[in-house]
C-alpha cells in the first residue's frame, strides 16, 4: 500500500519509477528525473522514521532545476535490505547501494565524462551523504577504488539537520540533549529495540516520533501529516524487519561509525566540497552551536554555508520547512554548477 501510494503520488509529479539490484543484495526503489548529462544529478536522501515521501512537497519545486534521485532507503520498508548486522548496514555500504542504483538508472558507466552529483538527504539521509562526501574528498584507504567504476563526480553536498555522528554521540553528555534523543542508544542495541518497539507498536513509535520532534509552529504537524504521510510511515515501521534493520543503522553509528570519524578528524579527511547545512533552531539547534561545529569538519578552503531555520520549524525539515529550504538548495545548484 505504502510503496503503491507514493509510486503514484512521484508519477504525478513527472518522476519515473525504477528498481535497481545491487551488488549489495538489496534492491533499491527510487523516482527519477534526467534533464540530461550537462544538469548535475541531486540525491535526496530520506530519513527516520521515514520515506521519500517525505520530499513530496521539495520535489515539484526542484523539478528542472536539477536531474533528481530519490530514493527509498534499504531496510526502511520499500527497499529491500542489506542482509546482515550492522557492519553490513554502515552508511558507506548503503550509501554504496544508493550509488550504484544512480549509476544504473543514470547509465552513468556509458557516459563519455562523469556525470556531477550534487548529495543531499535529510537525517539518516544525510549521515549517508556525508559519508560518502568524505569518501569522495578522501577514497578510503582500504577500498580507493570503490566508486571509480561508477564514472559519478560529487560538486557539492546539502545536509539536512544533523551534525556529523561523532559529535551528535559527545553531545549526550548534556542530560537534556540525552533525554530528547534517548532513542539513539535504544536503537543502538538494534535486536533488544526491535522487541521492545515491537511490543509498543511500530506504528505508535513512528507516530510518536513525529509528534516528539515537530517543531512548535502550528504549521509543523500539519505539514508533516498532510497528504496522509504519518499514516504512510506508521505502516511502514508496523513490521518488525524494518524495526531491525533500521535500528542497525543506529547500531552501525555507534560501532564502526563513530570511531571512524574521529579517525577521520584525526588525518584531516573531511568534507572537501561546497557544503550546506541547515538546522532547526527550535529543536537541534537549541541546544548545539550547529553551524560552529561543521566549520571542523569541512577541508580548509572549501565553501561552506550554516543555515538555521526559525519560525518554530522542528526536525523535518523537508516537510515542516519546505518553502525555506528549497530556495537556498536552488541557489547552492546555481553557485556549484
Amino acid at each position: 500500500m505504502a510503496a503503491a501510494k507514493t509510486q503514484s503520488l512521484f508519477s504525478s509529479l513527472n518522476l519515473q519509477h525504477k528498481v535497481t539490484k545491487t551488488s549489495s543484495g538489496s534492491e533499491v526503489y527510487s523516482y527519477i528525473s534526467d534533464l540530461g548529462p550537462d544538469k548535475p544529478i541531486l540525491t535526496l536522501i530520506h530519513g527516520y522514521p521515514q520515506s521519500a515521501y517525505e520530499w513530496r512537497y521539495v520535489v515539484p519545486l526542484l523539478y528542472g532545476k536539477a536531474s533528481l534521485f530519490v530514493p527509498e532507503l534499504p531496510g526502511y520498508g520499500i527497499s529491500s535490505p542489506i542482509v546482515g548486522d550492522a557492519t553490513v548496514n554502515t552508511k558507506r555500504s548503503v550509501g554504496t547501494a544508493l550509488l550504484e542504483s544512480l549509476a544504473s538508472v543514470f547509465g552513468t558507466k556509458s557516459s563519455s565524462a562523469p556525470r556531477k552529483v550534487i548529495l543531499g538527504g535529510h537525517d539518516r539521509g544525510a549521515r549517508i551523504s556525508h559519508r560518502l562526501s568524505v569518501d569522495f574528498s578522501h577514497p578510503p584507504q582500504q577500498s580507493p577504488d570503490l566508486y571509480k567504476d561508477l564514472n559519478l563526480t560529487v560538486i557539492g553536498t546539502i545536509l539536512l539537520d544533523i551534525v556529523p555522528t561523532k559529535e551528535q554521540w559527545t553531545a549526550f553528555s548534556d542530560p537534556a540533549i540525552a533525554q530528547g534523543y534517548f532513542h539513539w542508544p535504544l536503537l543502538a542495541n538494534a535486536q533488544l529495540a526491535t522487541d521492545m518497539i515491537s511490543a509498543y507498536g511500530g506504528a505508535n513509535w513512528a507516530r510518536s516520533a513525529h509528534t516528539r520532534i515537530a517543531g512548535p509552529n502550528p504549521k509543523s504537524l500539519e505539514r508533516i501529516c498532510k497528504d496522509g504521510a504519518v499514516d504512510l510511515y506508521a505502516e511502514l515501521f508496523d513490521n518488525k524487519e524494518t524495526l531491525y534493520y533500521t535500528a542497525l543503522d543506529y547500531a552501525a553509528g555507534a560501532a564502526p561509525e563513530a570511531s571512524e570519524q574521529e579517525e577521520d578528524q584525526q588525518a584531516g579527511r573531511k568534507v572537501g566540497v561546497p557544503l550546506l547545512v541547515f538546522f532547526s533552531k527550535a529543536k537541534l539547534g537549541a541546544r548545539i552551536d550547529v553551524a560552529g561545529v561543521w566549520k571542523a569538519w569541512v577541508s580548509e578552503g572549501s565553501q561552506y554555508e550554516g543555515v538555521g531555520v526559525g519560525e518554530g520549524y522542528g526536525h523535518y525539515l523537508p516537510e515542516e520547512a519546505y518553502d525555506i529550504v528549497v530556495p537556498k538548495i536552488e541557489e547552492f545548484i546555481n553557485k556549484v554548477t
